[in-house]
This record gives structure tokens, C-alpha cells and sequence, in this order.
């Protein structure tokens, strides 16, 4: 049995369980998220808050929608990218995130 490591009731519930909604929102999930991603690891490598601030931000309306469990440390590293004095390490959060991420890429890929 496959590990389920999303959530789509969130969605299920504002499409009213229209299947090719859900199809359209993991497809566009399947596009975006990996683009932001690589945006964002640039972003925190050079510790440039605005940018991480920025595609944080942005990846957590995504993350929220699909269930996901680094919607924790997708709030910290927003919350980093808006306090530009910090000396806080975010890697670790950063790791995480794109850990459960690739694997949630996977999975729908797999899925759909």
C-alpha cells in the first residue's frame, strides 16, 4: 500500500468534487511548485530575505490546500524573509520542506 503524504479534502470540498477541478489544481500544483521551489532554494542559500519571503508566501496558499506537513516550516521561512535582522538558520526548514515536497511531487505524478 502507498504512503499518502497529501490531502485533498480541502480541495474536494471547493470544487464540490468535480474531478477535472481537482485534475486542473494538481496540475498546476505539479507546474508551479517546482519552479518556486528551486526560486526559493536559491533565495535561501544567498540569504536574500525578500526573495524567500516572497516565494514562501507565495507556496503557502498551495501547501494549505493540499494538507501538506511543512506548512509549519513554509511559515517559518516566511516569517524569516520578513524579519531581515534574524540570524536564525533556515536551512533546516528548508531541507524539510523540500524533502516532503519532492516526495508529494512524486506521489501525484503517480496519482494523476
Amino acid at each position: 500500500m502507498k504512503k499518502v503524504t497529501y490531502n485533498l479534502s480541502k480541495l474536494n470540498e471547493i470544487s464540490d468534487n468535480d474531478p477535472d477541478f481537482l485534475r486542473a489544481m494538481v496540475t498546476m500544483f505539479l507546474t508551479e511548485v517546482p519552479k518556486d521551489l528551486e526560486h526559493l532554494a536559491i533565495a535561501v542559500v544567498e540569504n536574500d530575505h525578500v526573495n524567500v519571503h516572497r516565494y514562501a508566501h507565495k507556496m503557502k496558499p498551495s501547501l494549505e490546500m493540499f494538507g501538506l506537513r511543512s506548512h509549519n516550516e513554509i511559515l517559518i521561512l516566511e516569517d524569516w524573509g520578513k524579519n531581515k535582522n534574524t540570524t536564525k538558520d533556515i536551512k533546516n526548514e528548508f531541507m524539510v520542506l523540500h524533502q516532503e515536497l519532492e516526495n508529494i511531487l512524486i506521489q501525484l505524478k503517480r496519482d494523476f
